[in-house]
């Protein structure tokens, strides 16, 4: 969730988010720096880091709602399938096109949150709120698929950890940049992986 939710408005924030989705748009993420977001929105330096340590955390900001309304939806799923007929193994396999799908529309986002994230706190991807759920969510998807005997015995908190980092932003824009590949043939090799590369021999 971001920590930015429930503030009350914020009219440097506002400048901020504006001048660096202008800035995002014209010249690209990587590009701009944190100097010429507080310049664009007529700011102090100190002023734009009392609100946001680095470019990531703007990010995050930017991306807002939009990353807790998709887990959230992933995560109602996941409770409200006890319910249903659907193997496990379909529910992930529609899990991950929904996560390449979003991921794909927020890629460049994605990539500089887990960035900043990374390297100012020398921490892991895995580390961070957007990815503990996501992989809370794969952990919960792998584990009932085992238990009904959909998938081999496998280690289901390595094989969740592998399934997050297969579906990093870094990976996807690599996949984009030197191999031309779309979101379906990403989503389609994650999932003759990670689904038909476990799934459980049928008894004959």
């Amino acid at each position: 969730m971001s920590k930015y939710k429930n503030q009350p408005p914020d009219a440097y924030r506002e400048r901020i988010l504006e001048a660096a989705q202008t800035l995002f748009a014209q010249q690209g993420l990587e590009a701009v720096s944190m100097y010429q977001i507080a310049k664009k929105a007529g700011i102090g330096q100190g002023s734009l880091y009392r609100r946001y340590a680095d470019k990531g955390e703007i990010c995050s900001d930017l991306l807002g709602s939009g990353s807790e309304r998709f887990l959230t939806m992933l995560e109602q799923d996941l409770e409200h399938a006890d319910g249903r007929q659907q193997p496990w193994l379909e529910h992930l396999q529609t899990c991950i096109v929904q996560i390449v799908d979003f991921i794909d529309q927020h890629a460049e986002l994605l990539y500089t949150i887990k960035t900043e994230f990374t390297g100012k706190r020398q921490l892991t991807q895995f580390e961070h709120p957007i990815f503990q759920r996501l992989n809370g969510i794969m952990a919960t998807l792998l584990l009932r698929a085992l238990e009904r005997g959909e998938i081999r015995s496998i280690d289901i908190p390595f094989t969740a950890t592998a399934l997050i980092s297969a579906l990093s932003p870094d990976l996807f824009l690599y996949q984009q940049k030197l191999h031309q590949a779309g979101k379906t043939q990403i989503a389609d090799g994650i999932i003759k992986l990670f689904v038909d590369g476990i799934r459980a021999e049928r008894k004959s």
